[in-house]
């Protein structure tokens, strides 16, 4: 089960939208690391690279909202913040446990509905905030 990217996920928002397919570009080579028993150090790469990226995207996200005043930005920011942590818990299960299938399967159920609900109910939701304010 890839995250696949499809047009109901869309903001309308070039970047933000760019910015997503990257991300479930980078979560699928996570998975599919893991699912394959790729080495460690592959595995790592690809966390870190995930990380840097959330981290990135996270921060320009915010940085969007709170230049246009976006009211929910605090219900924004918890989530980003929240999913890092998962983030931060995902490496230390990794670095001490390595890579089992429940494992796997637990990573992405949780990165699937994370990122879909996330887009869909607040991300989609900044698209149209900014697309009408911008008028």
């Amino acid at each position: 089960m890839n995250l696949n990217w499809d047009n109901n996920l869309a903001t309308g928002i070039v970047n933000i939208d760019n910015q997503h397919k990257e991300l479930f570009d980078r979560i699928n080579k996570l998975l599919i690391a893991m699912k394959e028993g790729k080495g460690k150090d592959e595995v790592i790469g690809t966390l870190n690279f995930l990380e840097d990226y959330v981290i990135k995207h996270f921060t320009e996200e915010e940085e969007i909202q709170k230049k246009n005043n976006y009211p929910k930005y605090s219900i924004q920011h918890k989530q980003h913040e929240e999913f890092k942590d998962e983030l931060k818990e995902l490496r230390r299960t990794f670095e001490n446990n390595g890579t089992y299938a429940l494992f796997v399967i637990k990573v992405q159920n949780r990165m699937s509905t994370w990122w879909k609900s996330h887009i869909r109910d607040l991300d989609k939701d900044l698209g149209k905030f900014l697309i009408e304010n911008s008028k």
